[in-house]
């Protein structure tokens, strides 16, 4: 068990020779009013923050705008040879799309690759399974990346 806390000293009147506390929280209040105000930082953090978020979405709108978009939705390993990829695309209708397919083994080494052109479609997105011939067995398919036909394939 620990010792009791001892209790604090009665507080004494300034008159004999204690600490007048009212004058120190008077100079403490004086010194608080003389300095500048945290306020304006506040507000120069949040405008900075602001500012940045602003350009954060519009670099990601412009990344992204006038591109081809998939969505992996699944695949099925047919044989030892093949597998089939099922992928979403969202696109300009009126274009013509290129994906790269890719199917990988069970060490993650790429082991088919093929390119694949999506005709212009009557509605976007649309729904398409196309196949991947393999050197080896594969685990597992998927759409590497799209682009319009029209362009050239994003690099990285």
């Amino acid at each position: 068990m620990t010792a009791r806390s001892p209790e604090p000293p009665e507080p004494r009147p300034a008159t004999d020779g204690g600490v007048d506390w009212d004058r120190v929280e008077e100079q403490a209040e004086a010194e608080e009013r003389s300095r500048p105000r945290d306020r304006r930082w506040w507000v120069v953090g949040l405008v900075a923050v602001a500012l940045m978020s602003l350009v954060a979405v519009v670099w990601g709108v412009q990344a992204t705008q006038g591109r081809a978009h998939w969505v992996n939705t699944g695949f099925e390993v047919v044989s030892d040879g093949r597998v089939d990829v099922r992928f979403d695309l969202r696109r300009d209708p009126d274009r013509e799309v290129v994906c790269s397919l890719e199917a990988q083994s069970e060490a993650h080494v790429v082991v088919g690759r093929t390119e694949v052109r999506v005709a212009p479609a009557p509605a976007s997105p649309s729904r398409h399974v196309e196949g991947v011939a393999t050197a080896s067995p594969a685990i597992t398919g998927y759409v590497d990346q799209c682009w319009y036909a029209d362009e050239a394939p994003r690099e990285g």
